[in-house]
């Protein structure tokens, strides 16, 4: 990456309020999306505690009442899926329990952060809590993959009924995007617990 790739705009002052991204810029937000956001919310949090701490003191959780608990948002996906998964954690494969069934972004909301019906599989939340951002290794692909050839039609339907974009077509772009990035820089994927792996040459095949 470039030095000069972070410096961001060449203002005058006096010369509007417009700001000027240089080559390059644009591709580190990208790159570095999942970074940069957890940077801007973590130094917006400390600003508004700091603020108001005579008010909100040391305990409440800023975080989640300022961004959202994206879970709690879309616990209108479960029963769409839980049958489809047939009770099933997508990446274990473990009954799920209701107290620790999650819904997981497959490419995970900090990678595209956009709601996307095809993109939501159930984990439990041990799979999700060490999958975090991660993409998931090849197998889990082949698994979300053959999912939405069976079971696309279902899914886009019962997301339509609860509201939410369901486009499986969109959904298998943005992975493809994200898949190609991982191989281009040789990223590894999670596999499960710890485990993370090279992505296998082969996952292009599978679209």
């Amino acid at each position: 990456m470039a030095r000069g790739a972070w410096t961001s705009c060449t203002r005058a002052p006096g010369a509007g309020n417009t700001i000027e991204l240089l080559p390059g810029v644009a591709y580190c937000f990208r790159r570095f999306h999942a970074l940069i956001s957890d940077l801007v919310r973590g130094a917006w949090v400390r600003y508004v505690r700091q603020l108001n701490l005579s008010v909100l003191g040391e305990t409440a959780d800023l975080n989640e009442f300022l961004f959202g608990s994206e879970r709690a948002a879309l616990t209108m996906v479960r029963p769409a899926l839980i049958d489809i998964q047939r009770g099933r954690c997508f990446y274990c494969g473990k009954s799920l329990s209701q107290p620790t069934t999650h819904v997981d972004h497959f490419i995970a909301w900090a990678r595209y952060p956009v709601d996307l019906g095809h993109n939501f599989v159930l984990a439990d939340s041990w799979c999700n809590g060490k999958k975090r951002d991660h993409l998931a290794a090849y197998d889990h692909l082949a698994a979300w993959a053959e999912r939405n050839r069976q079971y696309g039609d279902q899914i886009g339907s019962a997301m339509q009924e609860v509201g939410i974009i369901s486009e499986l077509g969109a959904s298998q772009r943005v992975v493809q995007w994200a898949y190609a990035q991982a191989a281009s820089a040789g990223g590894l994927t999670w596999l499960r617990a710890d485990e993370l792996v090279p992505l296998a040459a082969a996952w292009r095949a599978l679209f």
